[in-house]
This record gives structure tokens, sequence and C-alpha cells, in this order.
């Protein structure tokens, strides 16, 4: 309670809680705003204060400012709350100057009021954490223990040392406490829970509110009012006191439907009416003293306001509770609905009372069959009373479980699932049954059965192989052997081994490099291989080559060493006599470790690049020893055997110090670990320069007889070539002889006689062509290959046999593809081609009746873009029992023929990249046919 002369000191505060942590700015608009509210607040909350005093007491009954400060507080963030305290101090000092109040009081006064705010404020943000809502019973508990009871109490001994200092009132020192705690803890309960249930969440609740909440609440408001009004104030002091009672069903109506929210409305209504009747001089409270009659309000209004405020904190938690609960069931269906596996939920008593639709879909059944134990309907007979047993047991020690069983599938085939289920609380650490998830695993224990079979299948392979299988476990140190790994290491099939007994056999200038290979493998959890010697208890010395992977175990505790091995003794005998085979036949044998970067070469290898025996070997080496125009194709083939682990075979040359160049044919393979890395490779050479001398002598003679060829052509092509000679000579002397007659006359038309001169140059052109022809067609020198078409080719050659196809009464027909593509080749060798082939179907319709005789030269393109080009004659065709030997050297048909013709035309074809073939035609005689790819590269010939 206070004096009428005492302070305001709250204001409202119409910002919600929520937005507490939005202030960034020290001075924003919004701080603006709470301060004015804040002024305003403080100054009416004084002014009710003072309406509802009971005169002529000098204390009202509760005293609001306060508690709006209070509410103020716990609504916005304490880093303002010296702003909040500041814009109360200017209502504070308005309402003491009215009540003419000394400076020094108002002073004190604003201290006190100030304490009461900060301290019930302070413990509240202390033990919630945050800005408190009335919506559960610890809540609500704490709001009483520090706003309602913390802070009245501890200030009203700071107010009543102040008044007593001052000498500024009435009364002793604890009378002072008592008026004033009762009057400040009644307004905390009244007041303050009104401002932050409001600001909080009562704009919005209306807002949203339906027609029907809104007006049961106005059922409430209007039924509150009404009893309150007829209780409060017609009723007199000598009353029955029951009957104060009668406004509780609508407290209860309120607190039951609308929670704090609706409890603080109606005590609120319920206060402020009793005090202003009582005040007023009616109702129940006005019967006695001024001092008695503030007491009994009170202590009524006290009594009445703290359970229904825990009341309607309980109810709202439950409800709270129930939407929340309501809520994560539905999200928790609609994820389980959602997850790619099964999902069920069972009770306290066993039964299940939840299945997914991922579940429900799998057993094609509905929920209603699978609730309770209607899922067991559908595990498998052999897999029930073990899954039912383990699934008892785990429940009933509350303990987690995974099994596996099968379960029928909505095709009625059975599938594996692996089950796992824990014990589900709720949350007051209450058993509220079991929860599990389900996944299909049949594909992995198919794998895990195939993968068993394989293992098995990989010992009897190494069994058979000769392979000895073992296993290590890195922790025990102890060792397993297959039978045949024992007998490899003659040790007795019952012994206990570990690695330390293996490496007594093993060779001592070898024990160090196996014991760092397996180190590093269990170290990187990687691979190792090596080749080793060991010592048998029989005295024999045996190489073993040996391989091993350290895989991790399960759930990554320990490791395991998995390796086979393999008695290599004959291999590596047979590698001593293939080294000294290889040493007799001068062929050459090199290796390469792409791990140590390493070159070995043999004595042979050595002499071929002209290096000294004791010269050391590395990779520079070789490179260096090769000639320059062949060291960057070698490189490219010899990386890419190593990187693509293919054979390779390769012909380059090498230049040896002094100059001398040798020709080698080189062949080797790479190898790599089983995750594709390059290890090693090694390969031989042989020295192939007295083949290329032999392949060059032989090229040379080929050139030479294709050139004889060519001139025995034109030798045959003579009257051919005479005649195109002929016509360009005889139009020259006409057109001669004509320019002289035009001068002899006298007359000279000067343009008859440039046009005379013209058809002279023209037909001296045209001699100096054929001229040129034969030239080209019989010198020795090799054309440059360059991009022509092939129909160009078969037009010129046309056009010089055809006084040869007059001649031999033969008809010439060409059918030429006009889209034909571009090959790359020599324009003299291709015009041989042609020729010879049409000089041999000439010759081979000799005894063709005259009406019949026709070569026919046609040119196509296929959709892979090779060109064909087909000499066809109407001959006698070609003899069956000759047909496979037709291009094969000194071979022919013919009486006075040498038999180089067709080779050459083989030879001059396959130089160019592509193929020729002979054959029968229907309808009789012979076709030639040859190939070329478009844009072949073609090597001189």
């Amino acid at each position: 309670m206070k004096s009428v002369s005492q302070p305001f000191e709250a204001a409202t505060v119409p910002t919600a809680a929520q937005n507490v942590n939005s202030f960034n700015a020290p001075f924003d608009w919004r701080m603006s705003v709470i301060g004015l509210c804040v002024f305003v607040g403080y100054y009416l909350g004084a002014k009710v204060g003072f309406a509802l005093t009971f005169k002529p007491y000098p204390v009202s009954v509760l005293w609001p400012p306060n508690s709006i400060l209070v509410a103020a507080l716990l609504l916005t963030p304490p880093r303002i709350w010296w702003f909040i305290l500041l814009a109360a101090f200017p209502a504070h000092c308005a309402a003491q100057i009215q009540s003419h109040v000394p400076p020094l009081m108002i002073v004190c006064w604003f201290v006190s009021n100030s304490s009461e705010a900060v301290i019930g404020a302070g413990l509240t943000r202390y033990l919630v954490r945050g800005p408190i809502q009335l919506t559960s019973l610890r809540y609500a508990g704490i709001f009483c223990l520090c706003v309602v009871f913390a802070g009245p109490f501890l200030s009203s001994f700071l107010d009543a040392a102040f008044v007593r200092w001052n000498a500024w009132g009435q009364g002793s020192y604890w009378d002072l406490i008592r008026i004033r705690f009762f009057s400040n803890a009644l307004a905390a309960l009244i007041v303050a829970p009104l401002i932050i249930t409001w600001a909080t969440k009562g704009i919005l609740t209306v807002r949203t509110a339906g027609r029907a909440r809104l007006l049961e609440a106005c059922l409430i408001l209007l039924g509150l009012l009404a009893i309150g009004f007829a209780v409060l104030y017609k009723f007199g002091p000598g009353a029955d006191s029951a009957l104060l009672f009668l406004t509780l069903p609508f407290l209860l109506w309120a607190a039951a439907r609308f929670g704090a929210l609706g409890t603080s409305t109606a005590l609120s209504i319920v206060g402020f009416l009793a005090i202003w009747s009582g005040s007023h001089g009616h109702g129940p409270f006005s019967g006695g003293t001024a001092e008695q009659n503030t007491l009994s309000i009170q202590i009524f209004l006290i009594v009445l306001s703290i359970p229904m405020l825990f009341l309607a904190a309980v109810i709202e938690e439950r409800a709270t509770g129930e939407t929340e609960r309501r809520e994560s069931e539905s999200r928790f269906r609609i994820v389980a609905d959602s997850a790619p596996v099964l999902i069920w939920m069972a009770g306290v008593d066993k039964l299940c009372t939840f299945f997914n639709k991922p579940w429900l879909k799998f057993t094609g059944r509905s929920l209603e069959q699978e609730m309770g134990n209607g899922w067991a309907e559908g595990v498998h007979p052999d897999d029930l009373q073990r899954c039912l047993k383990i699934y008892t047991e785990a429940f009933d020690a509350r303990k987690a479980f995974v099994m596996q069983y099968r379960l029928r599938r909505f095709d009625g085939e059975y599938c594996w699932i692996s089950d796992q289920g824990v014990a589900r609380y709720d949350s007051n650490g209450n058993f509220a049954g079991y929860i599990g998830s389900c996944v299909d695993v049949t594909d992995l224990i198919k794998k895990d059965e195939a993968l068993r079979e394989f293992e098995e299948r990989v010992v009897l392979a190494a069994e058979a192989t000769h392979h000895g299988v073992w296993e290590l476990d890195t922790v025990t140190n102890e060792l397993w052997m297959s039978d045949k790994a024992r007998a490899l290491f003659q040790f007795d099939p019952e012994a206990c081994l570990d690695m330390a007994i293996v490496q007594r056999r093993v060779h001592p200038d070898d024990r160090a490099l196996r014991e760092s290979a397996i180190k590093q493998a269990i170290e990187t959890e990687g691979d190792y291989a090596l080749e080793y010697r060991v010592l048998l208890p029989d005295g024999n010395l045996r190489w073993m080559s040996g391989r091993g992977r350290c895989v991790a175990g399960q759930h990554g505790k320990g490791k395991r060493l998995i390796g086979v091995s393999v008695d290599i003794t004959p291999q590596k005998e047979a590698q001593d006599l293939f080294r000294l085979a290889a040493e007799g036949s001068h062929l050459g044998v090199w290796h390469w470790d792409e791990v140590a970067k390493t070159l070995t070469w043999d004595g042979a290898t050595r002499d071929m690049f002209g290096v000294s025996a004791d010269a050391q070997i590395t990779i520079d080496t070789f490179y260096s020893a090769l000639h320059p125009d062949d060291a960057e194709r070698v490189k490219q083939t010899w990386r890419q055997a190593l990187e693509l682990r293919l054979p390779y075979q390769i012909e380059f040359r090498t230049q040896k110090t002094d100059g001398t160049i040798r020709w080698v044919d080189a062949r080797g393979r790479g190898y790599c670990d089983e995750a594709g890395k390059p290890l090693w490779m090694s390969g031989v050479l042989f020295d192939i320069t007295d083949r290329k001398v032999a392949e060059l002598q032989a090229l040379q003679n080929r050139d030479e007889l294709s050139h004889l060829s060519r001139v025995a052509a034109m030798g045959e092509l003579t009257a051919s070539i005479a005649h195109e000679l002929n016509q360009p000579l005889s139009g020259i002397t006409s057109n001669a002889a004509a320019g002289q007659r035009f001068i002899d006359r006298g007359k000279v038309d000067l343009r008859e006689l440039h046009d005379l001169l013209g058809d002279i140059v023209a037909d001296g052109h045209r001699a100096g062509d054929v001229i040129r022809g034969i030239q080209s067609m019989v010198k020795k020198d090799v054309s440059a290959h360059r991009q022509i078409n092939l129909n160009d080719i078969v037009i010129s050659v046309v056009r010089m046999v055809k006084p040869s196809a007059m001649l031999h009464t033969c008809e010439l027909g060409t059918f030429l593809d006009p889209d034909l593509p571009m090959v790359e080749g020599d324009p003299v060798q291709l015009q041989q081609v042609l020729l010879n082939l049409i000089i041999n179907a000439f010759d081979a319709m000799s005894d063709t009746p005259l009406s019949r005789r026709k070569v026919v030269i046609a040119t196509e393109r296929d959709a892979d873009g090779v060109t064909r080009v087909s000499v066809r004659d109407y001959g006698v065709g070609i003899p069956e029992q000759v047909r496979e030997r037709l291009f094969e050297q000194f071979f022919t048909t013919k009486v006075k023929g040498l038999g180089m013709g067709l080779s050459i035309v083989r030879s001059i074809v396959e130089s160019h990249g592509g193929t020729i073939a002979a054959g029968n035609a229907d309808g009789g005689g012979a076709r030639f046919r040859f190939t070329f790819p478009a844009r072949a590269k073609t090597s001189a010939v």
C-alpha cells in the first residue's frame, strides 16, 4: 500500500515479449514509444491508486504504478531497464509534486519503488532465463515468489525507513512495512499478470479468435460483471460471506477456457470492482473502519488470486502439453510415414499401437490387422518364437534389442528384416513402451552368404593353385594358416603359430625387407607384395611370393592382415634360364621399378645403347640414347603401357655416343596393383638393324620395279600417245598454213590472225600436257602426297587410254560419285593403279565379241566414309584356281606377262591405307575393287 501522496511508478508496455531481443540501437522509435507508454501508464496508474483509497485512510488498497513498472521490466531486455526507470521518473515526480511531497521524499520513494521492480524482475529473469509467460506451474510459482513476495517484501523495509527518516506519514516502522507489503503484493497479483498476459499474447488471441470464442468471452465478462456488481456492490456488510464466492464459477470458467489471459482479466475485474465498491461505502467490505476494510479486501483478493493463477497455469500447461503432444505425434507420424524404413510403436502392455505407411505398404495389410499382436502373423513360423522371446526379454528389462527375422511381403515372399527397438519414456521419465525401426536386409544377407561362399571358393581355388592362405590378428598376434600354407612353410597342422615363428623361416637376408613391408601395410591399412626366400627344415631354399592386405575390424576394432603365399621357385629357375638364353641369343632384358624409380639393364641391352657395364643406369640414360626423331613417340608409348597395363611393341632408333645409329624392336608390359597404381614394367629388346637395312633395299628395288612397270605401260600406250600428240600438232600446222595464206594475199585480217595464233597456243598447251603426263609417269622421283579427288584421277586416266580403247574396239564407261570425299595420296601412283587395271581389262577381252567389249570404271562412297573404286570388264573372268594367287609376285596368266603388275597395284593400294580385291562379276567378266579411307595418311612406296 502507498500513501495518497506516494509517487507514480510504472507504465504499460505495448510491445510483445517476443520482440524484446530486437532492440539493436540505443535509441530508436520503439524505445521512444516504450518510454512514452511507461510515463503515461505510471501516471494513470497513480490516478487509479488514488481513486481506490479508503477515506480518510491514507494508504491505497493496491498501488498499480509499481506493478506497471515491474511488468515493463519483465517485458523488455535488461539492457534497456535504465531507460524504463528513467521514463518513469518524470511521472513519479509529477504525481508527488501534485501531492505536495518534499523533493527529498520524492527521490526516496522513487528509489524504494524502483528497488521493488528491479528486485522482482531481476530475480524472475535470473530464474526463468528470459521473458516470463504465465503458462506453466513453474513460471507461476517463480512469479509469485519473486514479483508478488520477494520484491514487495524487501522493498517495504526500505520504503518504511524512508518514511520514518523523512517524518512523512503516520504509524510505526513495522506497521508501515505491513501496510506497504500487502498493498504492493496485491497490485503485483492483480495488475502485473494482466499487463504481461495481454502484452505477450492477448492482442494476438483476440485477432485470431473465432466468433464463438469471442462470444464466449463476452458471456464470461457480462456474467462476471453482473454477479460482481450484485455481490460486491449491492450486498451489504451483513450479507453472508459465502456469497463472495459466487464469482468463483466465472473465474473457473475463464481459467478453464482462456488460461492465464482469462484468469488475469477476470481477477482484475473482481479486484477493481471490490475495491471501488468498498472505497465508496458499498458492498461487504464497507462495514468496518477504513483500515479494517482495506485489510479485508487485500486478504480476500490475495487468497482468491494466488490459487486462481496457479490453477490457470496448470490448465494452460496441460493444454499446451496436450497440444504439443498432438503436434509432436502428428510430426512423428508425418516423418515416420515419409521415412524409408519400417517403424512401429508398442505400449506398456507390449501390444503394438502404431505402424507407419512403409510397413503397411510392405506387408500389404491394414493398420487394424497389424495392431496388437497382429503383426506376428506375417513373421515366418521358423522365426516367430525366437523373435517373440527376444522382444519379451528386452521389453521386461527395458533394454534395446536388435533381431533379424523373416517377414512376409505383400506378394507372399518372405524377406529378411533387421528390427531394432529401444524403450521410450515420456517427459516425466515414465516408461511409455517401445519404438522400433526395421530395414529390409535381404540383399545384404544374400551378399553375406555370397561372400562366405566366395571366401570358401577362394580358399579352395587357392589350394587348387598351390596358394597358401593366412590371416593375422594384429591385436592378439594370432596367425591362422590354411593347410596349404602350413605345407609351404613345413609347419605341423596342429601347431600354434604367430608372425615371429614364420619370420624365423625367412632367409636372414630377406627378413628385414619382409618385416618392413608387413609393418607398413598394417600402419597404413594398405597392401604389400614382395618376393623372398625361406629356409625350410629339410634344408631346401625356396622362393616365396607374398601378397597381403590390412583391413579394419568391425566397428573399427582391431586390424587383420590377410594374405596369400605361393612357391615361385620354378618361376625363379625359369627366369634364370631365360636370362641365360637371352644372353646367348643377344636378347636384351630390362626392368623398370615405378615405385623406386630404378631402371635395370642386362649386358645385351647396355651394348645396344652403347653403355658400359659399370655405368649407372637411370631413366635419363635411356632417354638420352634415343634418336631425337623417335624420343617423344617412345616416351608416350612407354607411359601408356605402364598406366594402361597393356603390352606394347615399338620399333625405334638408338644413337650411341660415337654417332652410330641402331634399330631396336622393343616389347614389354606394365603391371599395377589392385587399385590401378603402376608398380613396374619389364620387357625385351631385339637389334633389328640388319632387317631394317634389308627392308630399305627391298623398298628401293620395289620403286625401281614400279618405275619399269610405268615405262612398260607407256610402251603399250604408244599408239595412244601418238594419237594424243598428233591432234594438237596437226592443228598447229593447219593454223600456221592458213596464217601464211592470209599474209600472201596481202589482205591481213588482224582479228582472224589473232584467233589463228590463239588456236596454235592452245594446241601447243595440249601437246605440252601430254608430254608432261608422260614424264610424270616415267620419271623415278616420287611426287609429294596431297589431297586428291579420285574422280579427277579416273578422268585423267580415261583420257589417256581412250585412243588405246579405240584400237581395242572397246567402249569406256564411267559412273562417278559427285560427293566423293578427298583422300591423301600420290596421284602418279594412283594413275598407275588404274592404268594397269584398265590395260589388263583390255587384254582380258581379246576373245570377247566386239559388241560386248566394255570397261566400266566406277567410284562410290559408303556410310563409313570409305571410298571405293572398281574396274569391271566383260571378258572371260577369273578362274577359281588362280584367284588366291592373283596378286602374288611373278604369277601371271598372260603368255608374255611378267607377273608384277597386280603385285605392284596391291603394294600401291596398301601403302595408301587401302585394300584391293578381285572377283567375277554377275553377267560375266571380272571386277577389281580397291578402297581408301577418307583422308588416309600414306607412306611413300
